[in-house]
């Protein structure tokens, strides 16, 4: 970004020689001190004013969410037209056809990146940072942006550390020589390729010198053997070398291998020791982890200076247009009141537990002789792929690459006998369509139909395709379709490849696999994915997630066979990654810095967060209630008894306010009952007589109580608001139910989630209304509507500060969905059904008690923590 703007060349040029000095690690003000002996100090201080003017753009850009030092000196203030690598890079992503939008995303998430970076001119670097992606979201363009922006202002040695296998290190240098050194040969030397990692054969200080312009760049395998002789040949540079190598380390798939899991407290594992020592023994080297799955950095301990915590930085990269998701496929529970609940696509189908047993070895010494069967699921989806690999040739794909991914084990040795069942299942489907068998084509017809109306292609804005269209490529998609193992054990030449065949046709694979397809490697096309491997942590399953990325053109056609198991913990996990993301929202306007806000993870009651090993340094959160609001959507709607006693409860903690002369009163031109000043005692009782299903994880039994008592010890939340939310007028199929009060109350309305929580409940996925949570403020509705939550809150806050509000929800037993909903379901209950949302005041950081998160602990900071199973790295070994 230039400085001179042609309004005043002259304050444009010495704002241009401020900024040259704080890359080279002055501060802004001695950089105008410098200037003020020679020039007029009023001159200067326009220079220096028209600096910070610059910088305070990058640290006030929207996007993307950041949690940083604000004291930080910005010396990077976004590419000039002069930086020859980012431009090109850009050009490049252009020609490729990427959406514009997206391009602005990954320019302006770079510049962040790069803007927290110590400056290159630094005498010495230390930084560490981490940066949030999504899973197959396309984190290797954002860091590939990130390099040659680094490259272009002064970092001359660029180290990507790229997985724990040689299929992911070959991935990543791909697509780095393609994306940005194949058109700026002149200007790169690079240390590895496609065919070779690093070897060290070649003299260190001719690479590193400053006395020529190139860069250099190598992409490591994440193996204690590589690294060894990385660290080897830098070291062996000259002092002189190494001080005037500003060097970057950009560690993919951060979250592997990397952080520190040995169990003894003050020893390392290889790959953490080899990483930390790199970083310690060069002067000038700034660490940047990229991750969609955080949780094992985000509880390295933070007071070891030396250790990889991202001290400096964390930052969220936004969700792509286009982008599917844990929480586009799977939905999840709202993460705060406010929020519209997500259904998610309806592209999960269910494999039976019982199937199980007939794709999985039984046990380990059971794997070389195992033969999977090709289950009645696993067949359904096998013909379900070839015919949306058909219906993509209709629509004009025929150049675009297509996958169906197949995971039931980690075996290697089952994949093979898996391959020959897919193998012969593919011959015996290509003949019968060649003979135009009646029965089979009946099938088809049927399971494409039955598709097509559970997920209507217009819902994605794409033409739906007829059965007759697609049915005419059939033979010449099964005739095209390869199967391949992808594990560590596959040789080389018989791995997935997709370089267009010799007519330019895209590849159609079957790809079978285990912990490759776990993590990092890119599966193109992904149309169908049959899962049903097991995991206990929240990291393995989410990288597990291959099917999430960009489906351009198909993303109607995708599908994912799994358990029921699976899909809800996808589910829950879809709410503690959004919640990991809106704690970096919430203080990235703050002036807070990792080292003094640490991210809590929620826990789950069936999985580990990560590796045991990786959480060492994990506490207990203090923060479960705090300025948060908590909601009942889960309910027994069959057991009458469970339901009567929750209309007990409500009537009589009602019955006991009006005894104690509290009566119920309107707000402007809300319809809600509302009781001000109501002991806390009151709730507590009220609260102790309340069911609340298991169902319901954000509000688990007890805690809610523990969390109140220990808060009025404290002096906190002694008073509260009771509401009791209703409609301005009956609605006849819904009825009025009795409160005691001077008239019925008008039952509100809430259809029950078609997704299966239990045999026994129902799920409605949101309570609250969006400004429930200003109930009790003096405004009316039509003021209150259209503000986000942090307005609502801070509404709240003013008119009630200190005050809890509890909300009785009466809802309807005949509760029905709205009209054409293909999501909702009628409630069906056989009583009327109370629903329950408290809103908690936000009070003191050191008045919290530690609840149900995770966080790691910061030195005399406010704190968070964890509970886990063991998990290990695994990593092949180097040849």
């Amino acid at each position: 970004m230039s400085l001179s703007d042609g309004t005043n060349d002259q304050v444009g040029q010495l704002a241009e020689q401020i900024l040259d000095s704080v890359r080279a690690g002055r501060t802004p003000e001695e950089a105008a001190a410098r200037l003020s002996t020679l020039l007029p100090q009023a001159l200067v201080e326009q220079a220096l004013q028209k600096y910070r003017d610059a910088s305070r753009r990058v640290w006030t850009m929207k996007e993307p969410g950041s949690i940083y030092n604000k004291h930080f000196d910005p010396w990077y203030l976004g590419p000039d037209p002069s930086d020859k690598l980012w431009h090109s890079y850009e050009k490049h992503l252009k020609e490729k056809g990427w959406d514009p939008a997206a391009i602005k995303d990954i320019d302006e998430a770079s510049t962040r990146v790069v803007s927290l970076l110590d400056p290159p001119g630094k005498a010495q670097i230390r930084t560490r940072g981490l940066v949030l992606g999504h899973v197959q979201s396309g984190k290797t363009a954002s860091f590939t942006a990130v390099i040659a922006k680094a490259a272009d202002v002064g970092y001359r040695f660029i180290i990507v550390l790229s997985g724990m296998n040689n299929v992911l290190r070959y991935q990543t240098q791909l697509r780095i020589d393609d994306d940005l050194i194949a058109a700026n040969l002149e200007h790169w030397i690079t240390v590895t390729d496609v065919q070779d990692d690093f070897a060290a054969n070649t003299n260190v200080n001719s690479f590193l010198t400053e006395k020529h312009s190139t860069k250099v760049l190598g992409v490591v395998k994440k193996n204690s053997g590589r690294l060894k002789r990385l660290h080897k040949w830098l070291t062996g540079a000259r002092p002189e070398v190494l001080r005037a190598c500003p060097v970057l380390i950009i560690d993919d798939e951060a979250d592997q291998a990397s952080p520190n899991s040995h169990p003894k407290p003050d020893e390392r594992t290889k790959i953490n020791e080899l990483i930390v020592k790199l970083l310690k023994d060069l002067p000038k080297a700034a660490y940047v982890g990229y991750t969609a799955t955080p949780f094992a950095n985000l509880f390295i301990d933070p007071s070891l200076p030396e250790d990889l915590y991202p001290r400096d930085f964390i930052v969220d990269l936004p969700r792509g247009n286009g982008y599917f998701g844990a929480e586009q496929i799977f939905g999840r529970a709202p993460v705060d009141e406010n929020e519209e609940p997500v259904d998610g696509l309806n592209v999960i189908r269910l494999v039976p537990d019982h199937e199980g047993t007939q794709l999985k070895p039984p046990s380990r010494d059971a794997r070389f002789t195992f033969t999977p069967e090709i289950t009645a699921t696993l067949r359904e989806a096998m013909l379900y792929f070839w015919m949306a690999v058909a219906a993509r040739q209709v629509r004009g794909q025929r150049g675009k690459h297509a996958t169906m991914l197949i995971h039931t084990t980690q075996y290697a040795a089952a994949h093979r006998n898996a391959k020959c069942a897919v193998d012969a299942f593919q011959g015996t489907v290509l003949k019968l369509i060649q003979k135009g068998d009646a029965a089979l084509m009946a099938e088809l017809e049927a399971l494409w139909l039955r598709e097509q109306a559970e997920l209507p292609s217009e819902m994605l804005n794409l033409e739906p395709v007829a059965f007759a269209d697609l049915s005419a490529h059939m033979t010449t998609v099964l005739k095209r379709t390869e199967s391949k193992v992808e594990n560590g054990s596959s040789p080389t030449l018989d791995r997935v490849d997709y370089q267009p065949d010799a007519d330019g046709n895209g590849r159609i694979y079957i790809v079978i696999g285990g912990n490759v397809l776990s993590r990092g490697l890119t599966l193109e096309g992904l149309t169908v994915s049959f899962f049903v491997r097991s995991a206990s942590a929240y990291d393995t399953l989410l990288q597990m997630g291959r099917w999430f990325g960009y489906r351009p053109g198909y993303g109607d056609l995708a599908r994912v066979w799994m358990t029921e198991d699976l899909r809800d913990y996808f589910y829950d996990l879809a709410s503690v990654e959004r919640e990991i993301r809106q704690d970096i929202s919430r203080y990235k306007n703050g002036d807070v810095t990792p080292m003094e806000f640490a991210v809590r993870i929620r826990q789950h009651p069936a999985l580990a967060i990560t590796a045991k090993l990786k959480m060492q340094h994990a506490v207990q959160a203090k923060m479960a209630f705090n300025a948060r609001e908590v909601q009942t959507i889960v309910f027994r709607h069959e057991d009458q008894g469970w339901l009567d006693q929750n209309l007990k409860a409500a009537r009589d903690l009602i019955a006991r306010m009006r005894v104690a002369g509290i009566q119920p009163a309107t707000v402007t031109d809300k319809p809600h009952k509302v009781f001000f000043d109501v002991p806390s005692s009151q709730v507590l009782q009220f609260l102790n007589e309340y069911a609340i299903d298991p169902g319901n994880s954000e509000m688990p039994n007890g805690l809610l109580q523990s969390y109140i008592r220990d808060q009025n010890q404290r002096g906190h939340i002694a008073l509260w608001t009771v509401a009791v939310v209703t409609r301005a007028a009956p609605v006849p199929a819904l009825g009025t139910i009795d409160f005691g009060l001077d008239a019925e109350v008008p039952l509100v309305n809430r259809a029950r989630s078609l997704r299966k929580r239990g045999p026994q409940v129902v799920d409605i996925k949101a309570l609250m209304s969006e400004t429930d949570v200003a109930i009790d403020v003096p405004r009316s509705a039509s003021e209150l509507r259209g503000k986000d939550r942090d307005e609502l809150r801070d509404l709240r806050e003013k008119a009630a500060p200190d005050r809890g509000l509890l909300l009785l929800y009466p809802i309807s037993k005949d509760s029905v969905p709205r009209q054409g909903s293909t999501q909702r379901a009628l409630l069906g209950a056989v009583q009327h059904v109370i629903g329950l949302a408290l809103v908690f005041p936000d009070v003191p950081q050191n008045d919290l008690t530690p609840q149900n998160y995770m966080t790691v602990e910061l030195p005399d900071v406010d704190s968070e923590q964890i509970d886990i199973d063991d998990l290990e790295d695994m990593a092949e070994t180097d040849e």
